[in-house]
């Protein structure tokens, strides 16, 4: 899973370009680890689209178009969507002042606070959202959110303030245990 995500980060945050090959050694010298994680890493990579793998030629970054970006984002919200119609149906009155409790903190960190900060907050708060859905639909979630860094949100501007209203949007129908808003 290390091996997975640091080469998924290189290849996400444009480090490593379309067509290039993956150097084995070069990451086994980086996390000091033997060729079977990496390789194991080389499956799952190419498994979720992100690398073009072929038997003993080796993997190269796949070619990633903004529709398969846009297509992954969707895909989380359809299924985030239905966690969040669960978590309006069922969480209980002290899980969604927790959630008010973290919504608080996050809309009131400061501009310059710690983007690990931030980061922990949205992690709580979609934790206690999510532990509604079923368990398939949260091997789901972990399976979409696993292939985009955790913190990939810091390459869009303004990410935190749209995550206030989002997340306030989603607390204010759990709420109301209104599902379908």
């Amino acid at each position: 899973d290390d091996v997975a995500a640091y080469i998924r980060r290189l290849i996400l945050t444009g480090v490593l370009k379309p067509g290039t090959k993956i150097d084995q050694d070069a990451v086994g010298d980086a996390l000091d680890v033997s060729r079977s994680p990496i390789r194991e890493a080389l499956v799952i990579l190419g498994q979720e689209g992100l690398l073009d793998v072929t038997p003993r030629r080796g993997a190269s970054v796949a070619q990633l178009t903004a529709d398969d970006i846009v297509d992954h984002y969707e895909l989380v919200g359809v299924v985030s969507g239905r966690a969040a119609e669960r978590a309006a149906e069922l969480l209980t009155d002290e899980q969604i002042d927790d959630l008010g409790r973290i919504q608080q903190a996050f809309r009131i960190a400061p501009d310059n606070a710690p983007a690990a900060d931030l980061s922990l907050l949205n992690d709580e708060f979609h934790r206690i959202v999510n532990s509604c859905a079923p368990r398939r639909t949260r091997w789901l979630l972990r399976l979409l959110e696993r292939s985009v860094p955790a913190d990939y949100y810091e390459f869009a501007n303004g990410w935190n303030d749209s995550a206030v209203e989002h997340h306030q949007a989603i607390l204010d129908a759990i709420t109301a245990h209104d599902p379908e808003r």
